[in-house]
């Protein structure tokens, strides 16, 4: 059965194309944020859709992309990428891709972390940037598949209840983290680790 995999291209740092190819090669649908138009336009990618208050791009879209619906959302009370993820969710896919959401201003990279952290669905994230993917996990047991030697990151910014980390260089034994969690720069181990905790959101970051 097919997933319904949604792309969305926001408008941080340029994508780097020796593994762009390679995120988009399973994506059903590809929708821009904005100003993300013009990393599409530049990267020879047709979006889908559109979305966004259409401040951030003064080029014509409808010719740029005459087969693209453009979707504008003008009001103030939420990013565009927002708008966009609440648009993406409404499809139901099963796994949405984040490309390019951090770099260039800070304050655009610190308010799209705090989108994620906030963001109420079940439905899967993927978010990329030039140097590895950043995943969001719920309270829950997990089976995390990594490369031995590998480089991994986990944090959170709210507490973590009964934290227990298997399979890495650095593992933790039933703790807990009352205000965050900062667990940088640890190592796989084993191909497969094991991840549990009982409170919170947990990012995890691996490097490609």
């Amino acid at each position: 059965m097919k997933k319904n995999i949604i792309a969305i291209i926001a408008n941080g740092e340029k994508p780097r194309s020796d593994f762009l190819k390679r995120i988009l090669s399973d994506v059903d649908t590809i929708i821009a944020v904005n100003g993300g138009s013009e990393l599409c336009y530049q990267l020879s990618i047709t979006p889908d859709y559109i979305i966004g208050d259409l401040d951030s791009t003064k080029k014509n879209l409808h010719k740029m992309f005459p087969m693209a619906e453009i979707i504008p959302k003008p009001d103030q009370d939420s990013t565009d990428l927002q708008k966009a993820l609440e648009f993406a969710i409404d499809l139901s896919p099963g796994l949405i891709k984040i490309l390019s959401p951090f770099g260039k201003r800070t304050d655009h990279s610190m308010a799209n972390i705090l989108i994620f952290q906030q963001l109420k669905t079940n439905i899967k994230l993927e978010i990329y940037d030039n140097y590895g993917i950043l995943k969001i996990l719920k309270p829950d047991e997990h089976k995390i598949y990594g490369k031995i030697g590998k480089t991994v990151s986990l944090f959170s910014f709210e507490p973590v209840k009964n934290l227990i980390l298997k399979g890495f260089k650095y593992p933790i034994t039933n703790q807990d983290f009352d205000k965050y969690f900062l667990g940088i720069s640890n190592i796989y181990q084993e191909k497969e680790c094991y991840i549990k905790f009982d409170d919170g959101n947990l990012f995890i970051y691996e490097l490609y």
